[in-house]
C-alpha cells in the first residue's frame, strides 16, 4: 500500500505547477499611471495613480498587497506651461539657477514650484496667484530658448473632435462659431487639427455633449483620442525629438 501523500505536501505541489504552467504569471509586473498633459515622474512631477502587480498568486498578509495605491497629489490651480518653439531644443539643459533669478525678478514672491517634464520637453511655473500668470504668459525666451506659453484650462475639461469643418474658416475665428447647446457646457478651447477638416474642441464639464452648432447646423461631438507620443528622431515612444538621446533611426 502507497503511502498517503500530506495534504499540505499536494497542495504546494498544485500552486507549484500552476505557476509552471504559465510563465507569464512572473513577468506581470506593471506599472498604471494617470497623470495630465504636463505631469511625469521626474523633477516632482509625481503620478496621480500607483499601482504594481507583484503577480496572480500574492500573499494576503503581505506589505505589498494592502498598500498598492496611492492618494493623488494636490494639484496646483494657478500654472503655466512653456514649450520650445523648435523641435531641437531642450528644456533639460537650461541653467536651473539662473532661470529661478531671472523669473524671481520677473514676478516676485510669486512662484511656487517651477518643474521640468524632461520626457515631454515641458517647463511648468506654479504661481500663488493667478495675477501673475498674466505676466508670465508674455515671456517668449527662457535663458537661449525661444518658447511660448499655454495657460491650462483650470478644473476638470474634456475633449472632443468635430468634422465637416471647412477649411476657409480661419482658426481664430472657430471660438466664435462654435456654440455649445447647454448653458453648462463652456468651450474653453477650439483649435484645428493640422489643415484638415476636423476641429479639436476643449469644453470644461466632466462628459461630451452629443452635439455643438456651428452657426444654425449641428455637429456631432466624438471624443478625441490623441496620438501616442513618438520620437522622429529613434521612432520610439514615451519621448519627443528634443530630448531624445538615441541614435537617429532614418539618417
Amino acid at each position: 500500500q502507497s503511502p498517503e501523500i500530506p495534504p499540505s505536501t499536494s497542495s504546494c505541489a498544485g500552486i507549484a505547477s500552476r505557476k509552471r504552467g504559465n510563465p507569464s504569471s512572473e513577468s506581470e509586473d506593471t506599472e498604471l499611471y494617470s497623470a495630465s498633459d504636463y505631469e511625469s515622474s521626474e523633477d516632482g512631477f509625481e503620478p496621480v495613480l500607483y499601482r504594481k502587480a507583484k503577480g496572480r498568486i500574492m500573499n494576503a498578509s503581505s506589505a505589498s498587497s494592502t498598500a498598492t495605491l496611492r492618494t493623488a497629489p494636490q494639484r496646483w490651480t494657478h500654472s503655466v506651461l512653456f514649450v520650445p518653439q523648435t523641435t531641437t531644443a531642450n528644456l533639460r539643459f537650461l541653467n536651473r539657477q539662473a532661470l529661478s533669478l531671472y523669473l524671481e525678478n520677473i514676478v516676485p514672491n510669486e512662484i511656487k514650484d517651477i518643474r521640468i517634464n524632461t520626457r515631454k520637453n515641458i517647463l511648468a511655473i506654479d504661481v500663488r496667484n493667478p495675477s501673475a500668470l498674466n505676466t508670465l504668459q508674455h515671456v517668449s525666451e527662457l535663458g537661449n530658448i525661444k518658447v511660448r506659453s499655454i495657460i491650462p484650462a483650470n478644473g476638470d475639461t474634456v475633449n472632443g473632435v468635430i468634422y465637416d469643418m471647412h477649411t476657409e474658416i480661419a482658426n481664430e475665428d472657430l471660438p466664435v462659431l462654435i456654440k455649445p447647446v447647454s448653458e453648462k457646457n463652456v468651450i474653453v478651447h477650439a483649435g484645428r487639427l493640422g489643415n484638415s477638416r476636423c476641429v479639436r474642441i476643449t469644453l470644461k464639464d466632466d462628459c461630451l455633449p452629443s452635439y455643438v452648432k456651428v452657426g444654425h447646423f449641428r455637429h456631432q461631438v466624438r471624443p478625441f483620442i490623441p496620438k501616442p507620443m513618438q520620437c522622429f528622431k529613434c521612432q520610439k515612444i514615451g519621448h519627443v525629438k528634443g530630448v531624445c538621446r538615441n541614435s537617429a533611426v532614418c539618417p
